[in-house]
């Protein structure tokens, strides 16, 4: 390019000669000359010790801008490099640039707008973009504000560039240019910006995505707001991003639109799941950012609504007023809000996604917290959402339902909540014909169970009576199943806990309640729980002494269980529950023997199915070791003694082939030694049947199994020590055969036995002495 004279002339007058050759040399095509003539321009002008005065610098400025910025384009690398930085350098000196941004503004756009990458050189695009930034420094809002397009145009691509300081600089652009200009400007075209600054959300750069927040933040608030739905996933994902300062600079970004973005009522409702969601971080530094900025949020709502909130304001509920409580704009905002954000919310925790879950009812307890008493009208669409959540696989999301269950049950009355519970649970049992499926009945207990803990005491006093029949319901109480189980006692417990000697009138129900959980699991710790609530409960009547419910309450649940036991087999919940009543009762015991035994004898018919009468014969077996603390604490056993021989022990101890028939055989054998060792049996209770007693043992010493016959000659040394002297002739005489043969037994400990049989036998043997002389003397 070559300048006219009057040009040439004019810098002539101001400077040296020789930059005019400088200048034309710009044009030259050697590519040392071209850069040593920028080098030697920058030296002169912008590089003098002696600084140029602006207008001189604005002149000259005005007259090389041309051909500076065509080595913008230069072939190589180093003239565009040098020609930009000696722009930036006038444009950082001068005041007017009028004149030079229509050249510039083009020029640079030419080298960054294009589809494909024009520029190759990473360093050198993002030295024009800090040219760009530079100038949103440099220039009025007058000035830039012409060249929107231009710079939208510039951003846009230069936002998705490969080289992650280029994707920052544009966003810092972004951010410069929309606070210059005005909005009504900027929004014309600020919504092109967020397409391209939301696939940069996903930056792998923690500092690339920090600033493309920022970008956005600014571009929302200065720009349209109307690109929010589409873009609140992504934002969304960044409150789950791995680096911390991400997720709270999305919190700043979030308050600030809440208190300062355009229309903003109309999108509170979806800002604050996101701004809220700052309060479930696994950070407790970001944790306490999300509070102390949405505490900021509320105090500017109640200002903008004081009016409406003054009431409000002035009569707080001192019930629930804490420190801990959110301050009235916070909860008045989420009670507004909660309808819309609630259904989404719902979904969410019913996702695929653990996280998603984990952050759904995390979010949902927050929720919860501010909208209080206002959950009531929701309550019909939530509580099946906190069923569900409960029976996750996630133990953190069945947790945190349960957590929400518990602010619910604090803030919602229970004359809602109660019968809408019951009805689950009985549905969910297979109560109304339903079919009972065990997740759904346990997470209904669990959540009624949290709902309980915080529940206020006078108003749930008056549902106690309908809470505790529903549950001492069959399908409900007698579930074999642990986490059901598990959830039962923690209502009672919760119950206890609440209603404290209100409760008393219920006892008989909690108890009922407490014992089939025992009976019907094994676990040792839940053991130990339901012993602990025991004694919880007992102090209803001033007492620790769990054993006084049994005296209270155990000869009902007999009379209960006797209805159906002609129909128990061994798996029968009844049979468990009866088998419990009858092991943990201690010296209570002794006092239902009335009702206990003939359900006893009845269930160890012969007729009865192996198992169960198995059963029942260990449970015999086990109480008669201790009688005296157990059966025969009233001394009033001894009037069952020849019942329960007669019509339990002696008819099973009849020959049948089988070995269910032979196991029978040695629990009989073995329920018969442990009520003659127990000391009770005496001659006389004995003497009626003491033939069959004789008889059957006999069969038993000579079976094919070596523990009943162990048994057996146990049980026979047994009668003779308590017969001592009183058995007649025929009856030792019988018995010597089948002695002698015991000597001959195969197993060492069944001859040890029989062996001291044999010493007891001689020691009451005189009258066969006697018998046996005189049938010798009659030979003679």
């Amino acid at each position: 390019m070559q300048f006219t004279g009057d040009d040439i002339d004019a810098l002539a007058t101001r400077f040296d000669k020789k930059l005019q050759r400088d200048i034309n040399c710009l044009e030259d095509d050697d590519r040392s000359t071209r850069k040593r003539a920028i080098e030697k321009i920058s030296s002169e002008t912008v590089g003098r010790r002696d600084q140029l005065n602006q207008d001189e610098l604005q002149d000259l400025f005005k007259a090389i801008i041309k051909p500076l910025l065509k080595r913008f384009s230069d072939p190589v690398e180093k003239c565009r490099q040098l020609s930009i930085k000696l722009t930036s350098s006038f444009l950082s000196k001068v005041k007017n640039y009028g004149d030079i941004l229509p050249y510039l503004i083009p020029c640079v756009r030419s080298r960054l707008a294009t589809p494909e990458i024009v520029e190759p050189s990473e360093e050198i695009r993002l030295q024009l973009m800090k040219l760009l930034l530079n100038l949103c420094n440099w220039c009025s809002s007058n000035d830039l504000a012409v060249y929107l397009d231009d710079y939208v145009a510039i951003i846009q691509r230069c936002i998705v560039d490969p080289f992650p300081d280029a994707k920052k600089e544009s966003c810092n652009c972004i951010i410069a240019y929309a606070n210059l200009i005005p909005s009504e400007k900027f929004q014309l075209q600020s919504e092109s910006l967020i397409k391209p600054l939301t696939v940069s959300l996903a930056h792998q750069h923690s500092k690339v995505r920090i600033v493309c927040l920022k970008a956005i933040g600014v571009t929302l608030q200065k720009g349209s707001i109307s690109p929010l739905n589409d873009i609140l996933p992504s934002l969304a994902q960044r409150m789950l991003d791995h680096s911390p300062s991400v997720r709270s600079t999305l919190t700043e970004i979030l308050a600030n639109w809440m208190m300062n973005l355009m229309d903003r009522y109309s999108y509170f409702h979806k800002i604050l799941p996101l701004l809220l969601t700052s309060q479930t971080d696994e950070l407790p530094e970001i944790v306490e950012l999300g509070k102390k900025l949405y505490d900021k949020v509320g105090e500017q709502y109640e200002k903008e609504n004081e009016e409406e909130l003054k009431d409000q304001l002035d009569y707080e509920n001192p019930t629930l007023s804490s420190a801990s409580r959110p301050r009235l704009g916070c909860r008045v905002l989420v009670q507004r809000n909660f309808s819309k954000i609630l259904p989404a919310l719902l979904r969410d925790a019913a996702d695929w996604t653990v996280i998603s879950r984990i952050k759904s009812t995390a979010l949902l307890h927050v929720l919860l917290i501010h909208a209080e008493d206002h959950v009531t009208q929701h309550i019909g669409s939530l509580l099946p959402g906190l069923y569900k959540a409960c029976q996750d696989d996630e133990k953190v999301v069945a947790d945190q339902s349960e957590s929400c269950a518990t602010v619910v049950g604090k803030h919602v009355h229970p004359d809602i909540f109660v019968k809408l519970v019951l009805n689950a649970i009985k549905s969910a049992s297979g109560g109304g014909g339903a079919t009972a499926t065990a997740s759904s009945l346990g997470s209904c207990l669990r959540v009624f169970a949290a709902m309980l803990k915080e529940c206020d005491t006078e108003k749930l006093s008056s549902h106690l009576q309908t809470i505790c029949s529903t549950l001492c319901h069959r399908d409900i109480c007698m579930t074999e199943l642990l986490p059901c189980q598990i959830q039962l006692l923690h209502i009672v417990k919760a119950i206890i806990t609440n209603a404290g000697i209100n409760c008393k009138p219920y006892c008989k129900d909690l108890f009922k309640i407490l014992i089939y959980i025992l009976a019907l699991q094994s676990n040792e710790g839940l053991h130990n729980q339901i012993e602990e609530t025991l004694s919880e409960l007992a102090s209803c009547y001033e007492t620790n002494d769990r054993l006084h419910l049994y005296k209270l309450f155990m000869r009902d649940l007999l009379t209960e269980l006797k209805g159906d036991h002609g129909i128990w087999v061994s798996s029968s919940p009844e049979r468990y529950v009866f088998e419990c009543l009858l092991r943990s009762s201690g010296p209570v015991v002794g006092q239902m023997l009335d009702i206990a035994i003939p359900i006893l004898i009845s269930n160890l018919n012969p007729e009865k199915d192996p198992e169960l009468r198995l059963k029942f014969f260990t449970l015999f077996s086990n109480l008669l070791v201790n009688a005296n603390m157990t059966l025969n604490s009233e001394g009033t056993f001894i009037m069952y003694i020849e019942g329960v021989i007669a019509d339990a022990i002696i008819s099973n101890c009849v020959w049948k082939a089988g070995r269910a028939a032979a196991a029978m055989r040695t629990a009989a054998m073995s329920c018969l030694w442990a009520l003659l060792q127990s000391g009770l049996a005496t001659y006389e209770q004995l003497s009626d049947l003491l033939d069959e007693i004789l008889t059957k043992v006999k069969s038993c010493i000579d079976d094919d199994n070596q523990s009943t016959r162990l048994i057996s000659c146990k049980v026979l040394h047994k009668l003779l020590q308590i017969c001592e002297t009183k058995l007649d002739a025929d009856a030792l005489h019988n018995l010597y055969p089948d002695l002698l043969k015991r000597l001959d037994d195969n197993n060492n400990e069944i001859r040890v036995v029989v062996g001291k049989t044999w010493i007891t036998y001689f020691r009451y043997c005189d009258e066969l002495i006697n018998y046996l002389q005189g049938l010798m003397n009659d030979d003679s």
